[in-house]
């Protein structure tokens, strides 16, 4: 529910109404149903008074955000993963061919419904433009055309994020934090160096025919990727999909390892999700998600700490160490939105043996993801 603007012409008005319309219309089992909506409401305060709201009901989604599966129970396996991502297109198809992008496909949009299938969510960005020019979406998500500020295609940012979605779900973490030419891992895809690409993840044991999807759908040139019908035609979309009882026995199973939200009552919402639609199971807000690297042997916590910051610098990355602690406080600026997330050094009980815990405090999960991600990588290159 939000609180109704006081000019009918004002931006939230606009959005409020653009994505009524577009669902109304985009009728089908993998999109989030609208159910009801209107702008004319009154809430009632705890002191009497009335507020003039605009609401929107939607479908239940039972269990949640794609994005919490991946992040709190790991990585899928290419069955699932394929179950997931032929959904996702599946929507996507739909969405395209009545003329629309989405324009903000991420985990966090994708909700699942009590029996685990695909429900795509906020629609607030869509639109019917041929030729996009404003900056729309999730930076991580973002196509290099969309980042750069330059004319793009809706659809094709659509199909570039869906990509990177689908290495997340095998992987459990970004491919590249955001796919700029100052960005260490998506550089490497402008420069053709894909062979150092996938000798950064070949711990990850990635199929051969998944590398040529993904990299033929994040490609630097929009022409050079894959439409939406040569992916639904790629080998590896074609591959062994996991059966709908596979799916609803094992993230029935996975769901028990969600941890619980806090109620919206309770919580500051932080920005990147200030807008989140109240059909899930709760808010987002000071959802503790934690880390780990591999036990280190290291005669001083310090030494631990001290990688930290170096590699926060290296990265551009606030860090602030604590003189009390063997900790250090990361603050990593993407866009308008900060994300927050505290290192602390754990001890193996009387062996010297430490590793480091990145706790996630607020601001944009996959941001989280990212930094976790690419600190193993840094630390590998010290310590192997």
């Amino acid at each position: 529910m939000k609180r109704l603007p006081e000019r009918a012409k004002s931006k939230d008005y606009d959005m409020f109404y653009n994505e009524i319309n577009v669902m109304k219309e985009l009728n089908h089992p993998h999109i989030l149903n609208l159910l009801n909506y209107s702008a004319k409401e009154k809430a009632t305060k705890k002191d009497g008074s009335t507020l003039n709201v605009a609401y929107t009901a939607l479908e239940y989604a039972e269990a949640g955000e794609l994005f919490d599966y991946v992040a709190e129970t790991g990585k899928f396996s290419e069955k699932e993963s394929r179950y997931f991502f032929h959904q996702i297109i599946e929507a996507l198809e739909f969405i395209h061919s009545h003329g629309y992008a989405h324009r903000d496909i991420k985990p966090e949009n994708i909700l699942l419904d009590k029996n685990f299938d695909v429900k795509i969510a906020d629609f607030g960005f869509v639109t019917k433009d041929d030729v996009c020019h404003t900056r729309k979406g999730t930076f991580g998500y973002m196509a290099p055309e969309v980042l750069a500020n330059e004319e793009y295609d809706g659809q094709q940012e659509d199909l570039f994020s869906s990509a990177v979605i689908l290495f997340i779900l095998l992987t459990q973490h970004p491919p590249f934090v955001r796919a700029e030419n100052d960005d260490r891992y998506y550089k490497k895809i402008i420069t053709g160096k894909w062979k150092e690409f996938w000798a950064i993840h070949a711990d990850e044991n990635l199929d051969e025919s998944f590398q040529d999807l993904f990299s033929r759908m994040v490609a630097l040139e929009p022409s050079e990727r894959l439409s939406l019908e040569e992916v639904k035609n790629h080998k590896w979309f074609k591959g062994p999909v996991a059966s709908k009882k596979e799916i609803i026995k094992k993230f029935n199973r996975r769901k028990l390892s969600l941890k619980p939200k806090v109620s919206e009552s309770d919580a500051v919402i932080a920005p990147e999700h200030k807008k989140a639609k109240s059909n899930t199971r709760g808010s987002k807000a000071h959802k503790k998600v934690k880390k780990y690297t591999k036990f280190l042997e290291v005669t001083d916590g310090d030494v631990l700490v001290d990688h930290v910051v170096e590699f926060a610098q290296n990265q551009g990355i606030g860090v602030e160490k604590s003189k009390d602690f063997f900790r250090a406080d990361l603050k990593i600026v993407e866009g308008s939105i900060q994300t927050s997330v505290q290192v602390n050094v754990l001890k193996k009980p009387e062996q010297e043996m430490r590793c480091l815990e990145f706790v996630y405090i607020d601001g944009e999960m996959s941001v989280f993801e990212s930094v976790f991600s690419r600190f193993k990588l840094f630390c590998s290159d010290k310590f192997d």
